[in-house]
């Protein structure tokens, strides 16, 4: 294959690697399978998106990309092996939003940030504030009404302790100026669950997993975290509408690759990921997800991973969230 040597094909980029990079490499990439790791079990939103991309790029790439699931410690496992693996392209990783702050939790991480190459966003989405249908709140304004009357506060469900929709509800709590009582469990899924059986009233739930029982009526969709409403849920307003004047949490989902992967293999990357994602199949099937499609080069990825830093290490900070 020759679709690398194209990407190439204005000369030497790096003078170093240009000159002592077998040209063998260029010519072949990918010569063997692409490693593809997910930091979490099989089933969820970024397995799932993951699974899609790798399909996709195997149809026409001369190896596979290999999904490997390896969850634990909130991804922080898979990340720390990523960082460990060559900085050949042989080995990437699609994270999510707590990518960036799993490192403001975790003190004793074996990484940071910089260790990693943004390679490409591929889609993000808004949390939405779900609710089961006999909790009394119609809106966020009598949930919030009601949490400041609750010495304990409501209980609230997340995917555990660190997890984006954990972070996400302590700003939440800092902008509404409220409290909820937290209940993390070990996955959103068993979250949701007890939320639809009334064990629990409330969680952030991605739209994924949510839609289909809001549509039948077994949740109740109270707001939607994202600067704009959810184009699958029109008539939820956004927190920023409800009551919470300039709330937004979204999660989103990239591939990211170790520092020091040449710059000519993440660009040829980013293209033929953005190329996938831009297909009229994938983009119908991310809106199924609830999630809209991205494309963004490696740099705007950089910058949102910059500003996502400084946006939460602000909440974490004032929640004083620090975990082993």
């Amino acid at each position: 294959m020759k679709r690398l040597a194209r990407v190439l094909a204005g000369g030497c980029l790096s003078a170093a690697f240009a000159c002592a990079a077998p040209l063998a490499f260029a010519d072949t990439y990918p010569a063997k399978p692409v490693r593809l790791m997910v930091g979490m079990a099989p089933g969820g939103s970024n397995d799932t998106v993951a699974r899609m991309v790798a399909a996709e790029l195997s149809k026409t790439w001369p190896q596979p990309m290999i999904v490997e699931n390896k969850p634990g410690a909130n991804s922080t496992i898979a990340t720390g092996e990523l960082k460990r693996s060559p900085a050949d392209g042989y080995t990437l990783m699609l994270v999510i939003s707590s990518h960036v702050t799993n490192t403001l939790l975790y003190p004793n991480l074996t990484y940071t940030l910089t260790d990693f190459a943004p390679v490409s966003l591929i889609a993000d989405t808004p949390f939405v504030l779900a609710a089961n249908p006999k909790f009394e709140p119609n809106t966020t304004k009598d949930l919030i009404t009601l949490a400041k009357k609750k010495e304990r506060g409501i209980d609230f469900g997340t995917p555990g302790q660190g997890s984006t929709q954990h972070i996400s509800l302590e700003l939440l709590d800092q902008m509404a100026g409220i409290r909820m009582n937290h209940i993390p469990y070990k996955g959103g899924a068993p979250a949701q669950t007890d939320v639809i059986g009334g064990l629990i009233p409330l969680i952030f739930a991605t739209p994924t997993q949510s839609l289909p029982f809001i549509k039948q009526n077994k949740l109740k969709a109270l707001a939607v975290t994202s600067k704009e409403r959810l184009p699958q849920l029109p008539d939820v307003p956004t927190l920023a509408e409800s009551g919470v004047p300039g709330y937004e949490a979204n999660v989103w989902f990239g591939i990211i690759a170790p520092a020091g992967t040449p710059p000519q293999v993440v660009e040829f990357l980013h293209k033929e990921i953005s190329r996938v994602v831009s297909q009229p199949a994938m983009q119908a099937r991310l809106d199924e997800m609830g999630l809209k499609p991205l494309d963004e080069s490696p740099a705007q990825f950089q910058q949102l991973i910059d500003s996502e830093k400084v946006k939460w290490a602000g909440v974490i900070k004032q929640s004083n969230l620090k975990f082993d």
